[in-house]
């Protein structure tokens, strides 16, 4: 600007005040710069730098901040998690390599990344993600555990706090004279807190290693919860003492601290928890609606309000949800945490500060460089023998006292002295108050890293799962081979006793079918005690007639379990930790299928397991043999195809989309995920399996109790499992009929291909166009493999004969007098017709395309699996696939997944859509072995 503009700019004004004398004052230019851009581009060359932090926009370092931490804690965490590892180890060991001790060595990292401008940005977010962690570890605090093992528990947590902390302040003596600074911490103060730090008990950490390893029901799982409730309160008592000590200057106020605490927490339960009551009554939040909006916001409200107080008083913020957590009503915090958990273990608390400098976790704070000589390293061994040992030692042997053998004994004492995410949260206070400097703080992570770290190993070493199992009295149940046995003459194989397992509210409508058709609609016409009467009368006790009564009573019934997922979110924990009888009254699923069984006249009991994914079959396999079961019931909801749903990517073509699956193919997905734990359970399984998978057609009219069953005998133990469990169907249930076809394979032509129009061999399709076919377009990428059984697919004579036999015992007319008149009158509802065909796989879905009723009945076919001593369809269910490629492409049948879960023969039902509903049977022959791992 020029000088003649300048003087322009500038104006002299004259004011006379009221004495009459001047005041003359000069008033700025107006700025002519351009304003200031909102938002600085990348594309400017004026800001080169993406991450220089701005005070007037700190959101943009804080993403990049938050990415580096939440992705390296997560990347760590997979891999950590292989080894049965809490994520707070990977937490710690992420902020570790961030922090000064690896990155941070790199020039411009720390000046860059973390600035110390922007750290006030990090901390004020991660507090607050602290302050509702804390409130969720209130949450999780359930003092009725104490009443289940009152003794034991309490024992426990009382020797368990005392010894280490005595130890604890031995330790801290020495520490106190070698490293800490006199005139800064007094020494009362600081052993006080080591003593604390030494003694405590990672609460939520340790919930979470005992839901993992099944022990929360067991009795040692229920000792080590209880103790450890007790170990985390008196713990946190002890931390706000230190913490008022610290941070008074007398006595006096010393007390004040404590009375005005004291006065506070009494508000809270005496006024705000009746408050909170009242409210979620009104409101309806205690029933299955939950707490709404509202109501949320008023408790996150009084958490904050809550921190906001005991940080005034002079303890700690943190303390302030952690004692509203405790107040909330128990009916309230299963919901509760489930609407805030997340956020807070996503993105929070890996970015948990412990001061005001450059870091902003633990880790990051943790700087190994300053244990640079022995003295130091001789101390942090004597700091993490001294906090392990204490802890083992002392809870171990207070178990033992209390009666428990040594290995749970072991357990006890390697479980309670996990460390964790409170022992950090325990060292990050400290250090913020500076009790303890940066190389004692270093001691005491590394400390909580490493006894965190052998508790999952430790535990398993001492009370490993087969030593429970044998504790339990669990027996290896023989394989049964009933199938490959022919049946006695006149007798039904007694199916009466069913595992069902319930996993989601899909598989309703398949159960119902099952139900129905393994039970008959009951009778009204006549009550149970007037037929009594009459079969009192009219038969005599031992006659011959009630004797073969006896062999076809009907006393079905069904054992359900009901299969939860355990996360890693606290509401899973919470969930967990509940009674049994609790967790099967609560569940809305387990009560309409037991409502819907008993209702059809199915005595009926539930039980509920919440337990990872990998070891849903296990559990499976195990509850079928506890229950005695003749034969598992897995059900499967096929989902249908949807029509667009209007959305962009309906229109706009994805180039991309084939590599890493179309967005519409979910369905196929969850089956792909669903066959693998299928095919895991037919591994697992010591009895007869059978796998009912709905179409969503027409299984809802099963309900009326009537069904039409197709089944293509083919053979094997598989396809005799599928005859004996067709015959009992219609002896037990008048409104079952079934067409069963006995298909012979043929070298030629026969005329039942003719009558069928099939007059080609399945030969016609060469390995090289079976290629393609079956392992590219036909095989969904990254299918789910696992174990499962390979058999050879070839029938051995022994099989041929108990087939031959099988079919002599239910269909040769000279057998008719043997067989009950229950019998007899079932076998009459079933058509049985012998062919012979040179394409045994396309004849069987040409023949169930036939057994269709057009009355309105439902067709259900029923397949073996043909895993072991069958005829082998590899080479004709190729071709038909080819044949049929557009509909397998549509279908779950295009992953291979599914077609190995289910076999060839359900696999090609499956692809022509025939029936309402198809069972897959897996006999308990068959199952049980692995032979390969591809298969």
């Amino acid at each position: 600007m020029s000088s003649s503009a300048t003087s322009i700019a500038k104006v002299t004004a004259t004011i006379t005040a009221n004495a009459g004398a001047l005041f003359t004052t000069s008033f700025a230019p107006a700025s002519t710069a351009a304003p200031k851009a909102a938002v600085a581009s990348i594309l400017d060359p004026s800001h080169p730098n993406p991450v220089k932090f701005d005070t007037s926009d700190p959101l943009v370092l804080f993403i990049v901040q938050a990415f580096i931490i939440v992705g390296f804690s997560r990347l760590l965490g997979f891999f950590l998690g292989k080894l049965r590892q809490p994520k707070v180890i990977s937490e710690v060991i992420a902020g570790i390599i961030i922090g000064p001790s690896a990155l941070g060595r790199v020039p411009g990292f720390t000046s860059n990344i973390f600035p110390s401008q922007s750290i006030s940005y990090l901390y004020l977010v991660a507090n607050l993600g602290l302050v509702l962690f804390l409130f969720l570890v209130g949450l999780e605090v359930d003092f009725s555990l104490f009443r289940r093992d009152f003794k034991s528990s309490t024992s426990i947590s009382f020797i368990g706090m005392i010894v280490p902390f005595g130890l604890g302040a031995a330790v801290g003596k020495g520490l106190y004279d070698n490293y800490i600074d006199a005139n800064t911490v007094s020494f009362g103060t600081f052993i006080l807190f080591i003593g604390t730090a030494n003694a405590i008990t990672a609460f939520p950490v340790l919930a979470r290693i005992l839901t993992e390893l099944d022990l929360l029901k067991d009795p040692v799982g229920l000792s080590v919860l209880a103790a450890g409730v007790g170990n985390d309160v008196i713990g946190w008592v002890l931390l706000a003492l230190a913490i008022a000590l610290t941070n008074s200057t007398s006595g006096i106020i010393v007390l004040y601290i404590i009375l005005c605490s004291i006065g506070w927490i009494l508000a809270l339960w005496f006024i705000a928890r009746p408050v909170l009551i009242w409210w979620c009554r009104k409101t309806g939040a205690f029933g299955e609606k939950g707490p709404d909006e509202t109501l949320v916001c008023g408790i996150v409200f009084l958490v904050l309000i809550s921190a906001w107080v005991t940080d005034r008083i002079g303890i700690h913020s943190l303390f302030g949800g952690f004692v509203v957590g405790l107040i909330v009503p128990k009916e309230l915090r299963g919901p509760l945490t489930e609407k805030i958990e997340d956020l807070v273990s996503v993105l929070f608390l890996p970015l948990r500060p412990d001061s005001q400098r450059d870091f902003s976790h633990s880790g990051l704070n943790t700087n190994l460089g300053l244990l640079a000589d022995g003295s130091i390293w001789g101390w942090t061994f004597c700091v993490i023998f001294t906090a392990f040992l204490s802890k083992f030692i002392s809870c171990g042997a207070v178990a033992k006292f209390n009666g428990q053998p040594w290995r749970e004994s072991g357990a006890v004492g390697s479980l309670m002295a996990c460390k964790g995410l409170v022992e950090l949260i325990v060292l990050n206070i400290g250090h913020n108050a500076k009790i303890l400097n940066d190389a004692v703080f270093a001691m005491f992570v590394l400390m909580a890293l490493v006894t965190t770290f052998v508790t999952t190993p430790l535990t398993i070493a001492f009370y490993p799962m087969s030593y429970r199992l044998m504790k339990r009295g669990a027996i290896t149940h023989p394989k049964d081979d009933s199938h490959d046995i022919p049946p006695t003459a006149g007798t039904v194989k007694p199916n009466s006793r069913y595992a069902v397992i319930l996993q989601q509210f899909d598989h309703l409508p398949a159960l119902f079918a099952f139900c129905k058709l393994i039970k008959a609609p009951v009778d009204i016409s006549v009550t149970p005690a007037s037929r009594s009467s009459i079969d009192k009368s009219s038969s005599p006790i031992g006659s011959a007639s009630d004797e073969k009564q006896k062999e076809v009573e009907d006393v079905t019934s069904v054992a359900a379990l009901r299969l939860i997922e355990l996360t890693e979110r606290t509401s899973a924990v919470l969930r967990a930790s509940e009674s049994p009888e609790a967790l099967v009254a609560a569940d809305s699923l387990t009560q309409v299928f037991k409502s819907h069984a008993l209702g059809s006249g199915i005595p009926t009991e539930a039980k509920l397991e919440i337990a990872g994914a990998e070891q849903f079959p296990a559990l499976v396999a195990t509850h079928a043999s506890e229950a005695s079961a003749d034969m598992l019931v897995l059900p499967w909801a096929i989902q249908q195809a949807k029509a667009n749903d209007g959305g962009a990517a309906d229109f706009i073509p994805n180039p991309f989309e084939s590599i890493f699956g179309k967005s519409g193919s979910s369905g196929r997905e969850v089956s792909t995920q669903y066959a693998a734990f299928v095919r895991k359970v037919f591994v697992e399984s010591h009895c007869d399996v059978g796998l009912f998978l709905d179409r969503g057609l027409d299984s809802t009219r099963v309900f009326a109790g009537r069904a039409h069953l197709f089944f293509a005998f083919h053979g094997g133990s598989d396809d005799r499992a599928c005859l004996d469990f067709i015959v009992q169907l219609a002896t037990k249930n008048k409104g079952i009929t079934a067409t069963v076809v006995r298909i012979t394979p043929a070298a030629e032509p026969t005329p039942d291909d003719v009558a069928t129009r099939l007059t080609t061999r399945e030969t016609s399709v060469t390995k090289e166009e079976m290629t393609p076919v079956l392992f590219s377009q036909l095989t969904v990428h990254g299918a789910a493999t696992g174990t499962d059984t390979l058999y050879p697919t070839q029938q051995d004579l022994a099989s041929d004969t108990a087939d031959n036999i099988a079919f002599a015992t239910w269909f040769e007319p000279s057998q008719t007098g043997a067989r009950p008149q229950a019998v007899e009158d079932g076998l009459s509802r079933i058509e049985y017709i012998a062919a012979s065909s040179i394409q045994p796989l396309h004849y069987a879905v040409a023949k169930a395309k036939d057994a269709a009723r057009t009355d309105g009945v439902p067709l259900v076919v029923v397949s073996g699996r043909g895993r072991r001593n069958a005829t082998s369809h590899t080479k004709e269910l190729a071709a038909f696939l080819k044949e049929n490629l557009e509909k397998v492409q549509s279908s779950i049948a295009h992953s291979s997944e599914v077609r190995r879960a289910i076999g060839d023969v359900a696999v090609a039902y499956l692809v022509a859509g025939v029936g309402s509903a198809l069972v897959v049977i897996q006999s308990a022959a068959t199952g049980g072995e692995v032979k390969n791992k591809s298969a």
